[in-house]
């Protein structure tokens, strides 16, 4: 076995943490995080999202990344976070079933949007009360029309524009924690390793990476 190497901690503080995070998507997930610690100086943590480097996104190679990144590097037990980003719409609940139980042997953090990463952009303009029943009914379907889903197209009626490729950090980081907020209300159902309906809770990871407002 390879000797695991030690992470070049960026903080200048010695008890700086490590987050580290493999996304699903390709390039949304990935600029928003990264767009999220260039926002927030939080010298207690480096974040680091891992890149994507196979064509498929099946949540069980997304979780061979965390794993041999874990196995690249010494770790701080206990300490140091390893996060697992993925979406309910494309692999439904008996294969996130299977991933969730991993996650909890391996001791990773599961972040999971239904039905995907998108709700989470949203809930930085509007709480899901927002919404009546019928809107809510057709977010969490999700349905393509073109080339937008239904939570793609309410992005760009509600900010005018919106680039699937490169979110708008100037826009999105600001809110931030008005997106925690709203998602932390919208998320009933705790003893649930995931939301089963319209929600997400990627706010648990946002609330790692950002300072918190009462520091």
């Amino acid at each position: 076995m390879p000797e695991r190497r030690n992470f070049k901690r960026k903080s200048s503080l010695r008890d700086s943490r490590l987050i580290i995070i493999a996304a699903e998507g390709e390039e949304t997930e990935k600029k928003y995080f990264e767009g999220l610690k260039e926002n927030y100086e939080n010298p207690r943590v480096h974040v680091e999202v891992l890149d994507r480097l196979e064509a498929s996104s099946d949540p069980a190679k997304v979780l061979r990344r965390l794993d041999k990144f874990r196995s690249d590097y010494n770790l701080r037990r206990d300490y140091d976070e390893l996060w697992l980003v993925i979406d309910v719409d494309r692999w439904g609940n008996q294969k996130l079933s299977l991933v969730s139980q991993q996650c909890v042997q391996k001791h990773y953090r599961l972040a999971v949007s239904n039905p995907s990463f998108e709700i989470w952009l949203i809930l930085h303009v509007h709480s899901l009360d927002a919404y009546s029943p019928e809107i809510q009914a057709e977010l969490i379907a999700n349905k393509k029309e073109g080339k937008r889903t239904r939570l793609e197209q309410e992005l760009l009626a509600l900010l005018g524009s919106y680039n699937k490729t490169n979110p708008d950090m100037n826009y999105f980081a600001p809110r931030v924690f008005d997106a925690i907020s709203n998602a932390r209300n919208a998320d009933k159902n705790l003893e649930n390793r995931w939301p089963n309906g319209l929600g997400t809770r990627v706010y648990l990871l946002a609330e790692e990476i950002v300072p918190s407002q009462e520091s």
